[in-house]
């Protein structure tokens, strides 16, 4: 007879017994593809990394996405931190896309995924069908000062470069620490919780948010919350759910499943879009149907319109078609960038 799981750590030696080794030199030359379709300069005022997702990409398989986690004894989710994480330690991010072959662009915000996703037709051929799933790696330091990515045509997985981050109060979204101490902080009632969400974040830059309600708004800053976050417990996440169900406009709840495969909820806000670059596409975040917990979001089309204007060769979109799913498969504190 098998001895019985006593702790954590006797869980995941077992789980990682069985586990593959990933491959090196299989895995690189997808990253490298995957890494010449990220623009890692900022655009404009929506700063953040913009993921360029082409159907000649390659996609990279997260073979060892579970070694890489303390898990609780539900083998589901990550385990609660047993201490706060260090200024100098890093939030490791693995995100994986899923968008349209149709010169995609995602505009996210700093330290997260979370965005919205404008279609282009380009030089490139554009049709609806899906472009190839990527996934791809972050990292961003506990205290917002840095971020990182996989080296171009590095030979190790380990080897990043990196970037000076903004930090506070420069950016347009809290680093994970911030975050973290928020969330910390957020009361039971969603009322209250909301404002303090909004009493401490940092407004949006956006060219076009006065064109936005306030319930849009105040919906961008609670995904920023539990998108930007290196853990969000059980309670503080349902309080989420509860102010972003009150916002008005909120969408109904619909079950749907993400990049992963995994159940979820997805949640937005209908409000004020127009037929113009990326206030076509509404914002919606999908998180788990038992626990909220995030697991990623998704854009979807807020109204009929055709890629590139209606002047363009681009195709027609109805209104409700889901154009791309940013699906966030782990989040873990790590001593280096690197580290997963």
């Amino acid at each position: 007879m098998a001895e019985p799981v006593t702790d954590e750590m006797t869980a995941v030696r077992r789980l990682r017994a069985d586990a593959p080794v990933p491959d090196h030199a299989r895995l690189t030359p997808a990253r490298q593809r995957l890494l010449d379709e990220i623009a890692a300069p900022r655009r404009g005022p929506v700063v953040g990394w913009k993921l360029k997702a082409l159907g000649s990409v390659a996609a990279v398989v997260a073979a060892a996405l579970l070694s890489t986690l303390v898990l609780r004894q539900d083998h589901t989710e990550p385990a609660e931190p047993a201490a706060t994480p260090r200024a100098d330690q890093w939030v490791y991010q693995q995100i994986r896309v899923d968008t349209l072959n149709c010169g995609p662009a995602w505009s996210t915000e700093l330290y997260s995924e979370a965005g919205v996703l404008m279609l282009s037709p380009g030089p490139r051929s554009c049709t609806l069908e899906p472009a190839k799933q990527i996934a791809t790696d972050q990292w961003v330091r506990y205290d917002g000062r840095y971020q990182a990515l996989p080296k171009h045509g590095a030979d190790d997985p380990h080897d990043v470069g990196m970037r000076e981050g903004p930090g506070v109060p420069a950016g347009t979204m809290l680093p994970p620490r911030e975050t973290d101490a928020l969330v910390a902080a957020l009361p039971d009632t969603p009322e209250a919780a909301l404002k303090l969400i909004l009493k401490r974040s940092i407004p949006t830059r956006a060219s076009h948010a006065h064109l936005l309600t306030q319930a849009q708004r105040d919906f961008k800053e609670v995904v920023e919350v539990l998108s930007g976050a290196s853990y969000v417990p059980a309670d503080k996440a349902r309080t989420l759910y509860r102010i972003i169900t009150s916002l008005e406009g909120a969408t109904k709840p619909a079950k749907t499943t993400d990049g992963a495969g995994r159940t979820v909820l997805a949640i937005g806000i209908d409000g004020n879009f127009r037929d113009y670059a990326w206030e076509r596409n509404s914002m919606q975040v999908l998180l788990d149907p038992e626990t909220y917990a995030y697991r990623g979001v998704r854009s979807v089309a807020a109204l009929d319109y055709y890629v590139g204007g209606k002047p363009s060769t681009g195709p027609f979109v109805a209104k409700g078609t889901v154009i791309g799913t940013a699906t966030r498969l782990a989040t873990v504190v790590v001593d280096k960038a690197g580290e997963r």
